[in-house]
């Protein structure tokens, strides 16, 4: 399983990747810094707009060199809010490009957008071998960002971009991840192989199927899992309970920018269907060694009779 999570944790990478090299070349547009300095977002609206779209990101906002919001392309109605304790704004107008995972606030989610809050808002759902809950819902979003600084001609810092996805009930990783690995099959009905990501310990996005037939957004992890990779920063690789099932799985903490542990990225393997595939070995090899103990007991056999023939 080893493997298959470093897979999981390339695809990760790579939609960071991408977010960044979006972010990062739409920040040195000549039109970008002229809407800045002029304060003229106008010509600009409906470009970003739909490269957004594009692109997938949910968010695109630009700040001014305080930090100010000037314009957010996801939710025009917004702006004027000071987004400078943001550690990505912050790294930016420190003229510093950065990417990486991130955790929003219900405050912080409001002020991107109202459906930003909702969407990330999930109940959660007790789980056979999680910790205790301590709370009903979860109203934090964690979200994959990027932010470069605007400079002017003459390489001052005039403001910032920052862009990014909601993973809340966002699927597109894990469903790539669950492609990529385990080829999409099934074992009686049942994915095979399953990805999650986790904010803390809750799962956010997933492809767990839960007894009703629906993904297992709002359940948690196992507390010894929770344990190993969220208290003491380990990998976990070794057979869990996961839902409402056992399965052959990897664990490993998914940190922020400041090397805060935030949550878990996860694959498995279903160990029904790899105790069948272990007994199907065993059954094969046991066939395979009786055939060959059954040869070479007729070659001996054949040899010997042969042998005694000849003898006078």
């Amino acid at each position: 399983m080893k493997e298959d999570l470093n897979t999981a944790r390339y695809v990760y990478a790579s939609k960071i990747r991408d977010i960044d090299r979006t972010i990062r070349w739409t920040s040195i547009r000549h039109v970008l810094k002229r809407g800045l300095k002029e304060k003229n977002i106008a010509p600009l609206q409906k470009e970003l707009s739909d490269l957004m779209v594009e692109e997938g990101l949910d968010f695109l906002t630009l700040v001014d060199q305080k930090g100010v919001v000037i314009y957010r392309f996801h939710n025009p109605r917004s702006s004027g809010d000071n987004l400078i304790k943001n550690p990505f704004i912050k790294e930016a107008l420190g003229k510093k490009g950065v990417s990486g995972t991130h955790v929003l606030s219900k405050e912080e989610l409001l002020r991107e957008g109202e459906e930003f809050a909702k969407k990330a808002n999930l109940q959660l759902v007790p789980t056979p071998k999680a910790k205790p809950m301590e709370k009903l819902e979860e109203t934090s979003g964690l979200v994959l960002e990027s932010a470069y600084p605007v400079l002017d001609f003459n390489g001052e810092v005039m403001g910032a971009l920052s862009g990014g996805v909601l993973l809340n009930r966002n699927y597109e990783i894990v469903d790539q991840i669950k492609s990529i690995v385990f080829k999409d099959a099934k074992y009686k009905g049942k994915d095979t192989g399953t990805a999650t990501i986790f904010l803390n310990d809750i799962r956010i996005s997933t492809n767990v199927i839960d007894k009703e037939g629906n993904r297992a957004i709002g359940t948690r992890v196992s507390a010894e899992v929770h344990n190993q990779v969220l208290e003491k920063g380990l990998p976990w690789i070794q057979r869990a309970f996961v839902v409402d099932d056992w399965y052959i799985t990897a664990y490993e903490p998914i940190k922020d920018i400041q090397d805060k542990k935030v949550g878990i990225l996860y694959v498995g393997l279903l160990e029904n269907k790899y105790a069948l595939m272990k007994e199907r070995l065993i059954l094969l090899f046991f066939l395979f060694s009786m055939s060959a103990m059954l040869i070479a007991f007729t070659l001996s056999f054949l040899l010997s009779w042969k042998f005694q023939k000849r003898s006078p």
